[in-house]
């Protein structure tokens, strides 16, 4: 008789493989490290995935679809390279922050900026905060994996980049960016100001005693205060 598989049990293990990740690094992880962090045995691990590198792949695709429909278990390991593929398409299906992509190809109104960038903010915070772990998993195993770090800096965080410095230059073709900033160090501090909140707070060791609604406020209030023209608020 085949082994029972619970759809739960299969969340289970794959936030726990993510937080290994995330600790640990790809490279570094032990299967018998996520086992122990999910509360199961090794054999009932490899009765839900083949390797690692199914994990790492439903840990990507975890905070953007139901990883438990219509998949045929234990997960196939995908090759390296597959692996980075269905990464990269996982970030081309899922990675998009709608205010800012619409900001983009949108006329820009200046009495309507700051509303505008709210959203924006607010909707990279929510971003970052939903595929935090996975996040701070690829960062992680960017020290021993090079193509895993090749693509979490280049694929993600490039891509954002490049789009909010796309925005801030529209921002300062109409004149609504402080004139002593450029678009290019505007949209990093956009970025890492959002990225500090929406993550790297998690991690910090004395965190801000702030919940998460109150951590997005702060992000967007610092953003659009730093970035508005003066005299704009």
């Amino acid at each position: 008789m085949p082994p029972r598989r619970s759809p739960q049990r299969l969340l289970d293990i794959v936030d726990a493989a993510t937080e290994v990740f995330a600790q640990v690094g790809y490279a570094r992880a032990q299967m018998t490290d996520v086992a122990r962090m999910a509360g199961v045995s090794v054999g009932t691990l490899y009765n839900y995935v083949e390797g690692k590198g199914a994990l790492l792949t439903l840990c990507a695709e975890r905070p953007f679809t139901d990883i438990t429909e219509g998949r045929d278990l234990p997960a196939a390991t995908p090759d390296r390279a597959a692996l980075i593929s269905q990464l990269d398409a996982t970030v081309d299906a899922h990675l998009h922050v709608a205010a800012l992509e619409n900001a983009l190809t949108g006329r820009m109104v200046r009495t309507a900026i700051q509303t505008q960038m709210r959203s924006i903010v607010g909707e990279l915070f929510d971003l970052l905060a939903a595929t935090r772990v996975v996040a701070d998993a690829m960062e992680r195993s960017a020290h021993d994996a090079p193509d895993l770090g090749t693509f979490f800096y280049r694929r993600v965080r490039v891509r954002l980049l490049d789009q909010l410095v796309a925005y801030c230059s529209r921002l300062e073709r109409i004149g609504s960016l402080p004139t002593s900033v450029s678009p290019d160090p505007a949209a990093r501090f956009m970025l890492e100001t959002v990225t500090w909140w929406a993550r790297h707070r998690h991690r910090d060791p004395e965190p801000p005693d702030i919940d998460e609604a109150r951590a997005r406020e702060v992000a967007i209030a610092l953003v659009v205060a730093a970035l508005s023209p003066a005299g704009a608020l």
